[in-house]
């Protein structure tokens, strides 16, 4: 398959892959972010699912108390937020096809919404994926910036080694290649696909399912900082 024309804004632009949570904070260009098999899907999932209010929150605190004002909106996240507390998981399946699109989604999670949420100094912050690499890297070549990827394992637990394997195969895509294919047998090889269905019963497999797919969202997920709480828009502006 032929690949995108480069224009020299392409080959002038800097891109790398952040390494630490501190290069994050201080980053003043385009950042990526990337949680690949929950928070990533999940954020772009509420998107095409046809929500209007998507907000991204760094602390379980801060979450618990918009959704204590907020009644009649719904809480995304993977962390047990205590009894009695209704929530949906951190699910790409669920969020695309088990909830209810007019309700607000509040997202709070232990790596995505961190990651997401600590790029202060950011020009801008998309959320990326597999799902929706072929619209986010048009929308980057289009408007070329410095850009940094955001593997979201660095804030959480770097065992989750797919973040950085997918980080590794959008730079290349962001280049004008194609490393998708070697993406996914390396994340198989890693182990991670059958731990983490193990470890999600329910909707894992399902999940996992929408993760491993390219190009099947159009949503470029822009999160733009506002007070600490990251307010969720599709950059290409579709309507779900």
């Amino acid at each position: 398959m032929a690949q995108p024309p480069r224009t020299p804004a392409d080959k002038n632009t800097s891109i790398r892959i952040a390494g630490e949570p501190a290069e994050a904070a201080v980053w003043r260009g385009r950042a990526l972010v990337i949680d690949l098999f929950r928070f990533s899907n999940t954020i772009c999932a509420l998107l095409e699912s046809g929500r209007r209010d998507v907000r991204v929150y760094a602390s379980t605190a801060r979450a618990l108390a918009v959704r204590k004002l907020e009644k009649d909106s719904d809480l995304f996240s993977e962390i047990d937020l205590g009894p009695g507390v209704d929530q949906y998981d951190n699910s790409p399946y669920t969020a695309l096809h088990g909830s209810d699109p007019a309700r607000p989604a509040l997202s709070v999670t232990n790596s995505g919404s961190p990651a997401a949420t600590s790029l202060h100094l950011a020009q801008e912050i998309l959320i990326a994926c597999f799902a929706n690499f072929p619209a986010l890297t048009g929308y980057c070549r289009s408007r070329p910036l410095p850009t940094l990827i955001v593997p979201a394992c660095l804030f959480y637990n770097r065992a989750h080694v797919e973040d950085v394997i997918c980080a590794r195969a959008l730079e290349k895509e962001l280049r004008g290649g194609n490393a998708f294919e070697a993406a996914l047998e390396e994340i198989h090889a890693s182990g991670r696909v059958l731990d983490f269905m193990t470890s999600r019963p329910v909707t894992g497999k399902r999940d996992i399912e929408i993760a491993l797919k390219k190009g099947i969202f159009n949503s470029v997920p822009l999160v733009k900082l506002v007070n600490g709480v990251g307010v969720v828009q599709d950059a290409c502006g579709h309507k779900g």
